[in-house]
């Protein structure tokens, strides 16, 4: 599969089909490794009866060294094949079909399968309908989960799952983790009773572990790790498996544990105890706290708008900003009482309609 990072690498790929070019093809594709930009050539051949038009694969879009990989929002190799495209249609004078330029959507058909297709209600492009009893068949899946997401924002749906762990000195903040809920995390047990008493069903609530109550924790994690320990055994993996399987060496207590990342529970324990020792170690040596972040009476518009500010506007934007951007589904009112909310609960500040996110606000997105 050819890289094709310019236009002169996609003429040259041309020029070797031969043939007379006819249309340049753009389509997303997909696998475990992520999206690919993938490029075809349509070519004509022969006269008359015998005349026919062949597909030829080129190869994939691939991105230079020094360029992003997103450009205002777009992944960057969609710009480049729009301008692999505009190149190619002034040279050969051929068609340039790329019918998903914003988003990779692989259910676009391709320039023979056209007269299947419907136009999505929405972004207007080239979608076979799909045959999920669980999806609309008018739009395409990106403006479905964009509705979807809508709707979320429009009907102030409640979105108090999710908390953050970070360990912290003076305003240093290192992320430990994340879970949907608080039992997920792996020092949860151990700290389960301290953290409930310590809850104050604030709009955020953030629980504290110092010094003495973090070399507890440690105590008892290292307990439940040496029981593990006991039944441990090295993972005796097939020649034939190995590539399908992940193995990392652990060392603890000077000595080295081989762990399988894949299929293996008790070995996925096992690392995930050793991580929090270690880490318990670090905070206690350094002489950092434990916090642990969660949310009461969040919505989803209070966690949009604080990715918002945080993720696409930098940490900071301001009022007439955020209006814009939201205007086609909440009104004026909407927005500043929200806006008012975060502002109450510390997770941003606003000053002369300027909106700037707060480490409160920071901890609960990152």
């Amino acid at each position: 599969m050819a890289d094709i990072t310019s236009f002169e690498t996609l003429d040259m790929e041309i020029e070797n089909v031969g043939g007379k070019p006819v249309v340049l093809e753009a389509l997303w594709g997909g696998d475990t490794r992520g999206w690919s930009l993938l490029l075809y050539v349509y070519t004509v051949s022969g006269f008359s009866f015998t005349k026919r038009t062949t597909r030829h694969f080129l190869g994939h879009v691939a991105l230079p060294e020094e360029m992003e990989q997103f450009t205002d929002g777009r992944p960057s190799v969609s710009f480049l094949a729009e301008q692999f495209g505009s190149s190619a249609s002034k040279k050969y004078n051929l068609t340039f079909y790329f019918p998903s330029p914003k988003h990779a959507d692989e259910d676009c058909p391709t320039w023979e399968e056209r007269h299947l297709a419907i136009t999505c209600a929405d972004c207007h492009k080239l979608i076979i309908p799909t045959d999920s009893p669980y999806l609309p068949k008018d739009i395409c899946y990106d403006c479905h989960l964009t509705r979807e997401r809508d709707k979320e924002l429009k009907d102030d749906e409640p979105c108090d799952e999710g908390v953050h762990m970070y360990m912290c000195k003076d305003g240093e903040y290192e992320h430990l983790g994340y879970s949907t809920y608080f039992d997920s995390f792996t020092i949860a047990p151990f700290i389960d009773e301290k953290v409930k008493k310590r809850l104050t069903k604030n709009p955020v609530d953030v629980v504290e572990l110092g010094r003495e109550d973090i070399i507890e924790l440690k105590c008892k994690l290292e307990d439940a790790l040496s029981e593990k320990l006991k039944s441990y055994t090295k993972p005796v993996i097939n020649e034939r498996m190995r590539k399908f399987l992940i193995t990392d060496t652990i060392e603890y207590k000077g000595k080295d544990y081989e762990i399988t990342r894949n299929s293996n529970h008790e070995h996925m324990e096992i690392s995930n105890f050793i991580y929090s020792v270690q880490t318990a170690e670090k905070a206690i040596a350094g002489n950092y706290i434990y916090k642990i972040y969660f949310k009461n009476g969040f919505t989803y518009r209070d966690d949009h708008f604080l990715r918002f500010i945080h993720y696409v506007c930098q940490g900071a934007t301001n009022i007439v900003n955020i209006n814009s951007e939201h205007k086609h589904i909440l009104t004026d009112t909407e927005i500043m009482r929200t806006l008012k909310k975060l502002e109450q609960v510390h997770c941003v500040t606003i000053y002369n309609g300027e909106v700037s996110i707060t480490q409160m606000g920071r901890c609960l997105v990152s």
